[in-house]
């Protein structure tokens, strides 16, 4: 399962780089890309409609934890 603790680390990079207010499903969609860029095919042979219903699943639980979490922190101490 180390896979998905690689998958979850790009998640983590390509969210935080795209992050900016709103405009949530067209986020979603550039790091959906970002990641099926980045991996190579022969390391994923995953069916990729399956592939998709992961990475929804996944980056929405990424970004719930950021927003609750790191980037919440991060904009603590930028306003000070």
């Amino acid at each position: 399962m180390s896979w998905i603790k690689e998958l979850l680390s790009l998640i983590t990079v390509f969210a935080s780089y795209v992050e900016s207010p709103g405009n949530g499903p067209e986020k979603k969609e550039k790091v959906k890309q970002m990641i099926k860029d980045a991996l190579p095919d022969e390391q994923w042979k995953i069916d990729p409609e399956f592939f998709d219903f992961i990475l929804d699943v996944l980056i929405d639980l990424v970004v719930m934890f950021l927003n609750r979490g790191l980037w919440k922190t991060a904009l603590k101490v930028l306003v000070k």
